[in-house]
């Protein structure tokens, strides 16, 4: 006699959980300045989208046009519309043969069992792999996929509907003209986006570096302004409030080129995951079919903007 284990899965090391996927998709730098619509599954799904237009006059009896307005643009009105947001899903996959460290200094992390059902160093590996998944989703976030996901650097235009802040702007940004380049691209806003208290201007970690220089050209009256100026903590700051607004001015590492600089309020910027089931997961299991090790990641991204609702130099 002997176990029949033929209905048992292969031993699974959930090693990575959800919190290491949670990590690799919400820690980069993007990430936190977009708003994380969770639970989404592959394919399209629209965000619900509110607005409506005021038309506000002296108060009188009755609803008549006069009093509700004629509609449309110049009237009264409760606007419904939609967004689409497509995610697809994406993985990692690796095979990992742990007979193949027996040459090396790594065997003396090895049991010393003939069969070898883990390989060492797993948390680092997994740590390793989050990294390259992180530094993956802040590409795509505004570069896409190549395929079925557009990034946002595709979706914010002006042709899409974004306002047009070319005027007096010159991109890539230059020391002697970024100030004025970034009071000009705010300008362009509408009185009622600059209101938002959770404006954004995203631009290219080489902008934003010109930008700050461009605010410490201005003198010591503004560089008080720049958080973390004399850079004590060791950490370079990603992120600051342009002076005299509320809008923050933030390096996004993903977005690679210098002449596109897009401000948004952050809750017009959609970032699309799944994160609230066990199929977004890192897994290291060992698969006895072919004696080796396996490691997998699967999750979900994508991307929509509420491209109205910002202004563009694309």
């Amino acid at each position: 006699m002997s176990f029949n284990l033929a209905s048992l899965p292969a031993y699974t090391d959930q090693i990575g959980d959800t919190a290491l996927v949670s990590a690799a998709l919400l820690k980069p730098h993007t990430a936190q300045q977009l708003t994380i619509l969770a639970g989404k599954t592959a394919g399209s799904s629209a965000i619900n989208l509110l607005n409506s237009v005021p038309y506000i006059i002296d108060s009188t009896c009755g609803f008549s046009v006069a009093q509700t307005g004629p509609g449309g643009a110049t009237g009264n009105s409760t606007v419904f519309s939609q967004l689409e947001l497509v995610v697809q899903d994406k993985m990692l996959k690796e095979e990992l043969c742990p007979t193949d460290l027996r040459s090396v200094w790594l065997s003396s992390q090895l049991s010393p069992s003939a069969y070898l059902e883990q390989v060492p160093f797993e948390q680092q590996i997994a740590n390793n792999k989050v990294n390259n998944i992180k530094q993956y989703v802040e590409n795509t976030l505004w570069q896409g996929d190549g395929g079925n996901l557009d990034g946002l650097l595709a979706q914010a235009t002006i042709a899409n509907g974004a306002i047009d802040a070319t005027a007096g702007v010159t991109v890539p940004l230059a020391v002697g003209t970024a100030f004025a380049s970034i009071w000009n691209i705010y300008g362009a806003l509408s009185n009622a986006l600059k209101q938002e208290n959770d404006l954004v201007m995203y631009m290219s970690l080489t902008n934003y570096s010109i930008a700050v220089r461009a605010l410490m050209a201005q003198g010591n009256a503004l560089i008080t302004q720049y958080p973390n100026i004399t850079n004590a903590s060791g950490d370079a700051p990603m992120s600051f409030i342009w002076p005299g607004t509320n809008m923050t001015i933030f390096a996004a590492p993903g977005l690679n080129s210098d002449t596109h600089i897009v401000v948004y309020p952050k809750r017009y910027v959609f970032m699309g995951t799944g994160l609230l089931d066990d199929e977004d997961r890192f897994r290291f299991f060992y698969d006895p079919s072919i004696d080796v090790v396996k490691f997998m990641a699967k999750f979900r991204l994508g991307t929509a903007v509420y491209a109205s609702q910002g202004a563009s130099t694309i």
